[in-house]
């Protein structure tokens, strides 16, 4: 019995010195607890996911507004929220919202990973295209991947797309962004 009860309050006292590691590093052990701690939106859920290595990039929605989230996994079973962003209406065509940002600060090789998401409702709008152009009034994506040194095509045959790019730290921001119809024309943005 006294065995027993020795036995007892070892476990109990590893799974509180665990609960308040896992509370106070931020880790959870699963994606959906790690998201509900970043918890931005209340009844937010992931509408689109996308792996990246052994992170997961989401796409959380509450209805009304949708941010871009990364969560980290560690060791196969931590999970712990990364940087979000709040998904912006592209002018004067609020179905169409877009995001970008770095995955971490670190730079490799004198690049970084850049995530970038989209999401289009317009039906007219079935790529949305990042790049870094200067033009005024460009026909087709055609001409903007010729003047562009950053072109980032986002397919949004799910309505969602995410991709994730290397990209030099000199030429990060600046994005210009637009939405294409099906023959690469573009019908939504400058």
């Amino acid at each position: 019995m006294r065995r027993r009860n020795t036995v007892l309050a070892v476990l109990l006292l590893v799974a509180a010195v665990v609960y308040f590691v896992f509370h106070q590093t931020g880790y959870a052990l699963t994606e959906k607890q790690a998201i509900r701690s970043a918890g931005v939106y209340s009844g937010q859920s992931n509408v689109f996911a996308k792996p990246f290595g052994d992170d997961n990039i989401v796409l959380l929605s509450n209805g009304s507004q949708i941010k871009a989230q990364i969560v980290h996994r560690k060791w196969g079973f931590l999970y712990k929220p990364g940087t979000s962003v709040e998904m912006a209406a592209l002018e004067g065509h609020p179905n169409v919202r877009y995001a970008w940002f770095s995955i971490d600060g670190d730079s490799h090789d004198g690049k970084r990973d850049i995530v970038f998401a989209a999401e289009s409702t317009e039906d007219a709008v079935k790529k949305v295209v990042i790049s870094n152009d200067k033009l005024n009034a460009p026909k087709d994506a055609a001409e903007l991947k010729a003047n562009a040194s950053v072109y980032v095509e986002l397919d949004l045959k799910q309505t969602y797309s995410i991709e994730v790019q290397a990209i030099d730290e000199q030429e990060i921001g600046s994005f210009v962004i637009r939405g294409l119809d099906a023959d690469g024309r573009i019908v939504a943005g400058t």
